[in-house]
């Protein structure tokens, strides 16, 4: 429980400080610039990405730095989430965002939602609601995924 409010707390402070810098550049980078659909758009494209495994797509959409929290509080590197698809180790049946919410700050945007999960992962099938934060990032190589992080929903017994 302790490292889940870590994990938290480490995620909101990279959004404000993202979020900050981004104000600071706002007026120097107006091109990047973006609106709320954009980034809806864009965490869809991501799910739809990560539904189908797709790995070549993962491999442009994510950037470099891409940090996968997920809802066990495994943390993964973009190389390590790629390889768990790659090889099979996962698999995750189709993600349909729902309650979605952007915000948008200059070349950022931080999605958030819920989603209802379906994973396979080395022999086990994963099942559960989940709230998630998806932190998008306009850079000159396009729109990337800098950083998700699942937490799950309780359901009652």
């Amino acid at each position: 429980m302790k490292s889940q409010r870590f994990i938290l707390l480490m995620f909101a402070a990279a959004v404000m400080f993202l979020s900050a810098a981004a104000g600071a550049q706002e007026k120097a980078t107006p091109a990047l610039a973006w609106d709320e659909s954009e980034a809806l758009k864009g965490a869809q494209h991501w799910a739809l990405l990560v539904g189908q495994a797709d790995i070549a797509g993962l491999e442009k959409f994510l950037h470099d730095q891409y940090r996968h929290i997920h809802a066990t509080a495994l943390v993964e590197t973009k190389g390590q989430f790629i390889e768990a698809l790659k090889s099979g180790t996962r698999k995750y049946d189709p993600i349909q965002i729902e309650e979605s919410d952007v915000r948008v700050f200059g070349d950022s945007a931080l999605v958030t939602g819920k989603f209802n999960l379906k994973a396979f992962s080395r022999g086990k099938v994963i099942e559960g609601v989940n709230r998630f934060g998806l932190l998008l990032v306009k850079t000159p190589r396009g729109l990337q995924a800098v950083s998700f992080q699942a937490t799950p929903i309780p359901q009652p017994k």
